[in-house]
């Protein structure tokens, strides 16, 4: 658990996008360990008149950055003392009415992966922002077997954050924590109609920024996956009769401007998928082609690579 150099850079987003930090609870007390040279661009952004490589050497916990952000009261809740977090509560559990709607920020930086009531601990955290306030997280997602209980996915994110729960999705990121890793903005699979998958060889963080819109029961109807859904809407409500070639050519792209090619794949069963990539990757390399980016996974529709000076500034609709 703690604020590292994508952490920092992310939350440096969200502030640029508006996120109110005044009243922050961590989601365990955040230790402070950013590169140095990415504090001092993000001090630059929030124009910070700090020394960075002073800062983060003598700050251990992430109390200092978040009052940078500006917060003006900072807590900090865990199961155990030994940090010597402010509230103490097990995220298995529910959390007391006194902290729900109490927070304009709650940050999981790393946290609930490791909780094994991962349902429940989802539902703390949303209940505790204040409508109109937000929860931003960095989790592990692919590679990270081992780390947590859980690895996230984009799917649980978009559906667990969703209108019926009183959330609106503001971004979820990509980024491969390597040197110099690139970050991603991801698409809802329900918008592209189609699963959001990865195949990669490094470990990716998935970061979140959701703000509360409602007051609601949150998982009062418990999220079901997207593709599933359509596909049982298709089912007891079958299509239009297939129309002529004349009619297909005339709609060969979607509304998301996908083409018709791309919609019919993203109903092909996994294995099958990966099967059909598998075989075209051979085929690249045979005609010696570059496949880096077969390997590498960010190919799909699903990802869009952003500039970290535009993640920096929250401009995250632009694209590379």
């Amino acid at each position: 658990m703690g604020l590292d150099t994508a952490s920092v850079m992310f939350l440096c987003a969200a502030r640029s996008m508006g996120v109110d930090f005044a009243d922050t609870l961590m989601i365990g007390r955040q230790t402070f360990w950013p590169d140095a040279a990415a504090l001092r661009r993000v001090f630059d952004v929030l124009g910070v008149d700090h020394d960075a490589d002073q800062f983060a050497q003598q700050n251990k916990y992430a109390e200092p950055f978040f009052s940078l952000l500006g917060a003006s009261e900072i807590s900090s809740l865990d199961v155990s003392a030994y940090e010597k977090a402010s509230i103490i509560h097990d995220m298995n559990l529910p959390v007391p009415p006194d902290l729900r709607e109490r927070f304009s920020v709650v940050h999981d930086g790393g946290t609930i992966e490791h909780v094994f009531n991962i349902p429940q601990a989802l539902k703390n955290c949303m209940e505790m922002v204040r409508v109109g306030g937000h929860f931003t997280q960095v989790n592990v997602a692919n590679n990270y077997m081992g780390h947590g209980f859980w690895q996230f996915s984009p799917e649980l994110i978009f559906r667990a954050f969703s209108a019926d729960n009183g959330y609106q999705i503001e971004a979820v990121l990509l980024h491969e924590v390597v040197p110099g890793g690139a970050w991603y903005r991801v698409s809802d699979p329900d918008e592209i109609r189609s699963r959001v998958e990865l195949c990669n060889d490094q470990p990716p963080y998935i970061l979140t920024i959701a703000r509360r819109i409602a007051k609601t029961e949150i998982f009062a109807r418990p999220p079901q996956q997207s593709d599933y859904v359509a596909l049982w809407d298709r089912t007891l409500n079958p299509p239009a009769p297939t129309p002529t070639p004349q009619q297909s050519a005339a709609s060969a792209t979607n509304g998301n401007g996908h083409t018709a090619a791309a919609t019919w794949r993203s109903y092909l069963p996994g294995p099958l998928k990966r099967s059909i990539k598998s075989v075209a990757s051979v085929a690249r390399q045979l005609r010696g082609e570059d496949d880096t980016k077969i390997k590498r996974g960010f190919d799909g529709c699903g990802y869009r690579r952003i500039a970290e000076d535009d993640l920096l500034r929250g401009k995250l609709l632009a694209a590379v």
